[in-house]
């Protein structure tokens, strides 16, 4: 029988052969790395086998929810998915310059991301966060470890377990990540800010 479980209703269609293709062909990579078929994949992320089919042939672009759903099943970080493998994978002493960082581009989001950290197999991972006025970071979401955020410029708005925290140039905040969270740019003006995580996990 087939599965009856709709897509999120965020997902976007778009015409196959466009470069969004990269992040269909990750999910299946690291599928397959993780030995589990599409269909125990699909199951393990409570989705349905076409959905999941159309997402790693690229007809489907996935939302960050989903993206997290379905790095979540497969035991990686979803920012892993956008990444491709860098060469400090096993260097104890690793210097980012600022020409060579990693760009995360997830779909649907004017959020701009970059990563401080060489990739996302370490113990913690240093995130640069552009956000443009009235951006978000979408639903809740909560795992495990802590979380910590500087803002450089600007305003951020953080809520923790159902209570919002004004952070403004120079402010921080670290907190339990178990503890369902969310940010957002509610101001007229763009924000720059440092995000912490241990274990990675966006």
């Amino acid at each position: 029988m087939k599965s009856r479980r709709k897509p999120p209703p965020d997902t976007q269609r778009v015409p196959i052969g466009e470069t969004k293709g990269a992040l269909g062909y990750a999910i299946r990579t690291y599928r397959k790395k993780a030995g589990m078929t599409l269909v125990e994949l699909a199951k393990k992320a409570d989705f349905s086998i076409s959905y999941l089919s159309q997402i790693e042939r690229s007809l489907l672009t996935p939302s960050i929810a989903t993206l997290r759903r379905l790095a979540d099943a497969l035991g990686i970080p979803a920012g892993q998915l956008m990444l491709k493998d860098g060469g400090h994978a096993n260097s104890p002493v690793a210097v980012v310059r600022r020409s060579e960082r990693k760009q995360l581009a997830f779909p649907a989001t004017s959020v701009h991301y970059e990563l401080l950290t060489p990739d996302m197999r370490r113990r913690a991972s240093l995130l640069w966060v552009e956000a443009p006025p009235g951006s978000e970071s979408g639903p809740l979401f909560s795992h495990e470890g802590e979380d910590g955020v500087v803002v450089l410029t600007g305003t951020i708005e953080i809520e923790v377990g159902n209570v919002w925290h004004h952070l403004g140039p120079g402010d921080s905040i670290y907190f339990n990540a178990g503890i369902p969270h969310r940010w957002r740019n509610g101001s007229s003006e763009p924000a720059q800010a440092i995000w912490l995580s241990t274990p990675p996990s966006f």
